[in-house]
């Protein structure tokens, strides 16, 4: 069970987001907030979030979220055949017991014009802490094709060098060779204050989406949380210094 501090009657967008992310629920960008109150009563709202444990507050957010097409009626029943790059960690996600890692899955989306992305905490079947990039083509005003995304599972030693473009100590990276054919691959390039991301896959074409920097923060965090459950002795300051310093230690040799 997700433990979380109580909202208050007139709570931040950021105190609504915190608690949606520990329950592993779509974030509300701020110009959809009141696109989500247009299909939602706010004070039933606020009661939900604060009863999530509850199947039926969880249903009216979860409804709620989809009415403002922030969360996907397709994603709740997309979670299978999820392919990644294969190697010792065995990052093709198959069976695996829901109940325990489905607790931790905070995941974040990125909505761009024509196409939009969702990082999401994941663990390879190896049973180690990364994050899963799914890519869904746009469909039309604010609607995308998750059911035909391309998903791609990050490797162990992926992770770091993401987080340190994120963090601004690297200026860009690329990796293919995932999926269970070698087809898939993404990368990740600093342009002034976006990060510019592609993801790509034979026949599938490129999905490219801009990262602004309100986006780059939660997206950022996931990946420093999921560095810290790698690693449970670093705090989120070591995290960070290790990542430069790791990067640092790259571009020397």
């Amino acid at each position: 069970m997700n433990s979380s501090v109580a909202l208050n009657q007139n709570p931040t967008l950021a105190q609504i987001n915190h608690q949606l992310m520990r329950f592993s629920l779509p974030v509300i960008p701020r110009e959809k907030i009141q696109v989500v109150l247009a299909h939602a009563d706010r004070g039933k709202l606020i009661a939900s979030l604060n009863q999530l444990d509850d199947p039926n507050a969880l249903e009216y957010v979860r409804s709620s979220l989809t009415a403002a097409q922030i969360l996907s009626a397709n994603e709740e029943d997309d979670q299978g055949g999820m392919d990644g790059q294969t190697n010792d960690d065995d990052q093709s996600r198959s069976q695996r017991d829901e109940n325990n890692l489905l607790s931790d899955r905070a995941k974040f989306h990125v909505y761009g014009g024509k196409a939009a992305l969702c990082f999401e905490a994941d663990v390879t079947r190896g049973g180690v802490p990364t994050i899963a990039l799914d890519a869904a083509s746009s469909t039309g005003p604010r609607s995308y094709n998750w059911g035909q995304k391309t998903r791609i599972q990050m490797t162990r030693a992926e992770l770091p060098v993401v987080a340190a473009v994120l963090l601004g100590a690297r200026q860009s990276c690329e990796f293919s060779s995932h999926g269970a054919d070698k087809t898939k691959g993404f990368s990740m390039d600093r342009q002034g204050t976006k990060v510019f991301t592609k993801v790509f896959e034979k026949g599938g074409g490129v999905k490219a989406v801009p990262i602004e920097a309100a986006d780059a923060f939660f997206v950022t965090s996931l990946f420093l949380l999921q560095i810290r459950k790698i690693s449970p002795w670093l705090d989120a300051s070591s995290a960070i210094a290790l990542v430069r310093s790791t990067m640092h230690m790259q571009q020397a040799t």
